[in-house]
């Protein structure tokens, strides 16, 4: 149900954020009387009004529909009066869900509601054999010591969420409540009354300026008699029905407007002594007694009537001379003339039934129904003066008395509900508590009204469980304390501070205040990391130097060994263990630090993975420190037993058929002397040692099996023998000839510029004698170009050139070597 209202030429902001959204959900009430129970949620808070029984339902059926809110979300449960039609489900929801938010009742509500519930399972469980009560006396004891008390006017606020009580005039102890979240501010009434009777003191206007008005429409467009009038109707048909001695039956709650009740009657059998005191008047109730205590505990809660009668006699103007109260039937007369108010007042069940069923079939007799009968229940049915109605015990009755409805329900009219609207001046008005015929009728009158008027309202009758969405997005506001707050700033002024919010409250402070005036102390985040490293300190010093430049090294020694410390930009701290394998990196969080520190992780990690390290370990360091070999790597070195590592084992053949292994095996030195400075061939030329540092490898240049003991040496090895086993085979293997050219080569000097492979290839002899392999120098330095693009892109570009420099070289020189300063090159080859 949208409640987003477009004027022409108005541009409609889309809402971002569901937040901004003030839902209020009916589960119960909406459009039905009974079982109030109102939901708003808003800026992620939940606020449920209410949680009362359907008094024409049974058992579950009787419930708001709470299953549609997850209990466990409700912040805040407020209560406005002790009727079971708002608070008698409050056990069941504390003791039988899973709320655990706070549940809050005006000092008479909680005292009262106490004994009203008692009666409500008694009732139940004793005169309804369909039906069980939905909680027991244990839940009741256990839900009334959870529930806490405000006082009228009290605010209270519990993260982010103010509600103030407010007198609602409908019962002792009645409230209405003014909730505000976010600034957004929702008066909701409950039952309420604008008219000041004999105890009550009548509803009040907040006086603050209200966003969304959510109040009861029970009457609609109906008026009442005025109070004057309706109390000289009610006791001329009291005094109608006992003149013709017959017994009067009033159907009441047990406490409530009873009481007003009450106080009439006293009053005027105190003014008719003569006429009416052999007419006994009848209590009936089993809070009788109690009910007496608890008004007069209650007194000061009531109006100045009241009080001052209290001051002025010092009795109890509840404790009655003409009214006898009792807690069953015993005394009371079978026949006239008589007068006896009995609960429960829908004449469902009770003291009450029972006498109406007694009582039905003598004319003389009389029924008065003083207060709201909610549809489906016998009080409301018997207004029709039916013929007969049903009995408890099954069978109809035969209804002869008399039957008024005289009406002391304390719930406004039309007159004063849209007079209190008119006061309020809402934007948003939400109708709950009416039945649909009178909700709608009321919500129509309303928006008639102010149709043509500068008050722009929009009015809602939502049913249970439909949803109002209403878009609040407030400014916010920031208050300026402290020291900040000193001068007064002037037209362009910039003040800078930290913005502090709790619970939608905005304060703008200078950091140093921040502990007086927002009770905020500033801390320092101590972070540590540990990053995997098993490489040695001085590699990891030499990259963090490449990267921030000169350090601060501290070394600690102690049984397990040796501890280097290196302090960046006096910031981050990285701690290198000789016994662990990883650094830890530690540093104060903050923007920068945590930046810095990022960018140390990123190095550590990318050390071990940079093919740059291989030659980095081997070769001096550029730079003018000395380094020194940490333990590290010959701890790392004894990790793994003796195990060969096969990187991609080719045929044996195949190296055979490439030339032979000893020049394959010379190449393959060729190639390694590149990436280690201390590379050994044996004279059989079937191992080739490696040496880094103080570990030692050996390859063999026929299975290219790797035997070390140093698993770092091995890690770095394997991936390069693998990767001259792929090059050095596939320049071995050209079988396919080359294409024949499409046009007529080029002639320069009467040589052939473009040859055929067949041209280019010599004899068998002569190949071998040249070169003493099946590859030649353009092989190698193609060869030596693989290499280069297969080399990982951290290796700096001058490392690149060198490779291929000496590679180059190393091909010139094995040629002049191998070939006779006098022999007589072939013509072809030296074209070529």
């Amino acid at each position: 149900m949208s409640a987003i209202k477009r004027k022409a030429g108005e541009v409609v902001m889309p809402i971002e954020d569901e937040d901004d959204l003030l839902k209020i959900t009916p589960l119960g009430a909406g459009r039905e009387v009974g079982r109030s129970c109102i939901v708003l949620q808003y800026k992620g808070k939940t606020v449920m009004l209410d949680c009362g029984l359907h008094a024409g339902l049974n058992g579950q059926a009787s419930l708001p529909f709470v299953d549609e809110i997850d209990p466990s979300t409700v912040d805040v449960l407020l209560v406005t009066h002790f009727h079971i039609d708002h608070a008698a489900a409050v056990p069941f929801y504390l003791e039988k869900t899973t709320f655990k938010g706070r549940t809050f009742m005006t000092r008479p509500t909680k005292g009262i509601f106490r004994w009203l519930a008692t009666d409500y399972i008694r009732v139940t469980n004793t005169s309804n054999s369909d039906s069980t009560a939905l909680y027991t006396e244990a839940d009741l004891i256990s839900a009334h010591a959870k529930i806490e008390e405000i006082d009228v006017h009290q605010q209270i606020e519990i993260n982010g969420i103010k509600f103030t009580a407010f007198n609602a005039g409908h019962v002792l102890g009645a409230a209405m409540f003014l909730i505000e979240i976010a600034g957004v501010k929702v008066l909701y009434t409950g039952d309420y009354s604008r008219e000041e009777d004999r105890h009550l003191v009548p509803a009040e206007n907040p006086g603050v300026a209200i966003n969304v008005l959510i109040t009861e429409s029970t009457y609609g467009v109906q008026s009442h008699q005025p109070r004057v009038e309706r109390e000289k109707a009610f006791l001329k048909q009291v005094r109608d029905i006992v003149r013709r001695r017959g017994c009067c039956l009033l159907p009441v709650t047990a406490l409530g407007r009873t009481q007003e009740l009450l106080l009439i009657l006293e009053e005027h059998w105190g003014r008719n002594t003569q006429a009416l005191e052999n007419v006994p008047i009848f209590f009936i109730s089993a809070l009788g007694k109690m009910g007496t205590h608890l008004y007069e505990a209650y007194i000061m809660h009531m109006n100045q009537r009241i009080q001052r009668q209290f001051s002025r006699t010092g009795t109890n103007p509840f404790d009655f001379k003409y009214i006898k109260t009792r807690t069953n039937l015993a005394g009371v007369p079978e026949t006239g003339p008589c007068v006896v108010l009995a609960s429960p007042g829908m004449l469902q069940s009770g003291v009450s039934r029972q006498l109406l069923e007694r009582w039905a079939p003598r004319p003389e007799n009389g029924l008065i129904i003083t207060g709201y009968s909610v549809e489906g229940t016998l009080a409301r049915n018997i207004v029709n003066e039916p013929e007969a109605f049903q009995a408890l015990a099954g069978g109809n009755i035969a209804r002869r008395l008399s039957v008024k409805n005289i009406s002391f329900s304390a719930h406004v009219d039309y007159a004063q509900n849209s007079a209190f609207i008119d006061e309020i001046r809402a934007q948003y008005v939400v109708l709950v508590h009416g039945e649909a015929n009178a909700m709608l009728s009321l919500r129509a009158n309303i928006i008639d009204k102010y149709k043509n008027t500068d008050y722009e309202i929009q009015v809602f009758a939502p049913n249970n469980i439909d949803t109002v969405r209403l878009h609040f997005q407030g400014e916010k506001l920031a208050r300026v304390i402290g020291c900040l707050a000193s001068k007064a700033p002037r037209e362009g002024d910039w003040t800078a501070g930290i913005l502090v919010e709790k619970d939608f409250n905005y304060t703008l402070v200078d950091p140093a205040d921040l502990q007086e005036f927002a009770a905020v102390a500033p801390v320092v985040i101590e972070q540590q990391l540990q990053v995997p490293y098993i490489s040695s300190f001085t590699l990891l010093k030499h990259h963090l130097e490449q990267m921030f430049g000169s350090m601060q090294l501290t070394k600690e020694v102690s049984n397990s060994g040796e501890k280097h410390i290196l302090r960046i930009y006096d910031a981050i701290d990285v701690s290198h263990y000789s016994w662990m394998q990883h650094v830890e990196v530690e540093w104060q969080g903050n923007a920068m630090n945590d930046m810095v520190a990022d960018s140390v992780v990123a190095v550590v990690l990318n050390i071990e993975c940079s093919p740059a390290s291989v030659k980095l370990t081997q070769s001096p360091c550029g730079h003018s420190h000395e380094h020194k070999h940490d333990t590290s790597d010959e701890a790392d070195e004894h990790m793994h037993s003796e195990a060969e590592y096969n990187a991609s084992t080719p045929d044996e053949d195949m190296w055979a058929r490439a030339g032979g292994d000893a020049e394959m095996a010379t190449k393959l030195a060729a190639f390694m002397k590149q990436q280690f400075e201390q590379v050994e061939l044996s004279q059989n030329q079937k191992t080739l040692t490696v040496r880094m540092e103080s570990a030692v490898a050996s390859i063999n240049t026929v299975s290219l099996a790797i035997n070390t003991d140093s698993h770092v040496l091995r890690s770095r090895l394997a991936p390069i023998v693998a990767r001259i086993h792929r090059t050095l085979r596939t320049l071995s293997h050209r079988s396919e000839p080359l294409p024949e050219p499409e046009a007529e080569p080029e002639t320069e000097g009467g040589v052939d510029v473009l040859e055929t492979k067949d041209d280019m290839l010599e004899t068998d002899g002569d190949a071998k004698d040249k070169h003493g392999s099946g590859v030649d120098n353009d092989d190698v330095e193609e060869a030596a170009d693989e290499m280069k693009i297969d080399v990982d892109s951290d290796i700096d570009s001058d490392i690149d050139s060198d490779i291929m420099s000496e590679i180059d070289d190393m091909s010139d020189r094995e040629d002049a070597a191998k070939t006779p300063a006098d022999a007589e090159p072939n013509d072809e080859a030296s074209a070529v």
